[in-house]
């Protein structure tokens, strides 16, 4: 079998015409490979961008969402005092009629007025306040959930 420094001996300018288009090929796949290297490059810049951009957004959205939040619960705040205001309206209104019932000794008059202050201690009111409260905790629980779901 002959060597290759043989068959390149007798091939003589054939052999430097296939050396020549093997080398020329090997440039162009070189050529190629760098373009696809490129565009993977692009592409991979362009998903980074992409990327960045849509953090932005969820930043955005979560420090909206934090407001929202926020708000709700100085509404709640609010909702809160005005009850408690209401009902510290109601009981001044209600020892001032029965100073006035208990004055004029009309027992009628102080009865009426111990069943509407019942009407602020009963069983049925304290079960609603304490619906009321959990309700607002599990308000209160799901928007913290929700933030802690953002972060």
């Amino acid at each position: 079998m002959k060597s290759l420094f043989e068959i390149q001996t007798e091939s003589g300018q054939l052999w430097l015409d296939i050396k020549a288009q093997l080398d020329a090929k090997d440039a162009q796949l070189a050529d190629q490979a760098t373009e696809a290297n490129l565009a993977r490059q692009a592409a991979a810049d362009a998903h980074a961008a992409a990327l960045a951009a849509k953090d932005l957004e969820l930043a955005a959205l979560a420090d909206q969402h934090a407001a929202d939040l926020a708000q709700a619960a100085s509404d709640q705040s609010a909702a809160v005092e005005a009850a408690k205001l209401a009902i510290q309206t109601n009981l001044d209104a209600l020892v001032t009629a029965a100073e006035a019932a208990h004055a004029s000794g009309d027992l009628e008059s102080i009865g009426a007025v111990i069943a509407q202050a019942r009407s602020y201690t009963t069983a049925a009111r304290r079960a609603k306040i304490e619906a009321d409260l959990a309700a607002a905790q599990a308000a209160a629980a799901a928007h913290a959930a929700a933030l802690a779901a953002l972060a």
